[in-house]
């Protein structure tokens, strides 16, 4: 497991700083502005490769194999850009995949949920990432310590200041990853594993449908938007995120 866990955060680490380096070239590049809470300036998203490089570790093969499916959707949107609602439909392919490998109904609606939840819990600095790494120490399953090696090694680019953001490569990857993760120890488990990115989610569709507006359309009236304009530092949000998945996630585990 040691030499696992070592093997994933170096392919992770590797594969993100790749990233980085070709997606200047490949166009890959989130344009952030300063009311995202980061400095302004063009930061690389194509940490999804990286990632998935790492968690082929932690994963079955052909769950594996599901994970990357939903990896390349992401990669292709950050790319060209794909429609919500083509998303959204792409999704429900890597969804279907994990009801066949895994023989579980319930898995397909849960990594569509749940992929989606975790692409916008990815809206600061280090937290979707910190969140997804306290649910793969804590959730009593042996795979998440080689899962959150994987994620180590993308955080370190990723705590603030960033110097690669996730992108929807790694946010639809690491949410399928995670449900499969957890779905070895049922739906309560996958349930924990993705509360703070289910919570986020409620929120924002919440809010945003309470004004009228469209619950996809991208704003900063996100938890961690809300944190920050309450004067919490960057650099401490992310572990408040990765404290509070870890509570869960432990209380969970006891259950």
């Amino acid at each position: 497991m040691f030499w696992s866990a070592g093997l994933a955060f170096l392919l992770s680490a590797a594969g993100v700083y790749l990233g980085i380096r070709i997606a200047p070239l490949s166009g890959a590049m989130a344009e952030v502005r300063p009311d995202r809470w980061h400095t302004a300036g063009m930061i690389p998203k194509l940490a999804g490769p990286g990632l998935a490089a790492g968690l082929a570790l932690a994963l079955p093969f052909e769950q594996w194999l599901v994970a990357a499916a939903a990896c390349a959707i992401g990669v292709y949107d950050d790319h060209r850009r794909l429609s919500p609602i083509a998303k959204a439909l792409l999704l429900l392919v890597p969804a279907g995949a994990a009801m066949l490998v895994t023989g579980l109904w319930w898995i397909g609606p849960a990594i569509w949920i749940a992929a989606n939840a975790l692409n916008l819990l990815d809206h600061a600095d280090g937290i979707a990432a910190a969140a997804a790494l306290a649910a793969c120490l804590f959730g009593g399953n042996p795979d998440g310590m080689v899962a959150a090696a994987a994620i180590a090694g993308f955080l370190v680019f990723n705590l603030t200041p960033a110097r690669s953001f996730m992108g929807d490569g790694g946010s639809l990857l690491l949410g399928t990853g995670l449900v499969m993760l957890a779905a070895r120890q049922g739906p309560l488990a996958s349930t924990a594993w993705l509360a703070l990115p289910l919570a986020d989610s409620l929120l924002v569709v919440i809010s945003r449908l309470r004004r009228g507006q469209k619950p996809w359309i991208g704003g900063t009236d996100h938890s961690g938007h809300r944190l920050l304009r309450a004067g919490v530092s960057p650099h401490l949000l992310p572990w408040l995120y990765f404290g509070a998945a870890a509570i869960i996630v432990a209380f969970a585990a006891g259950i």
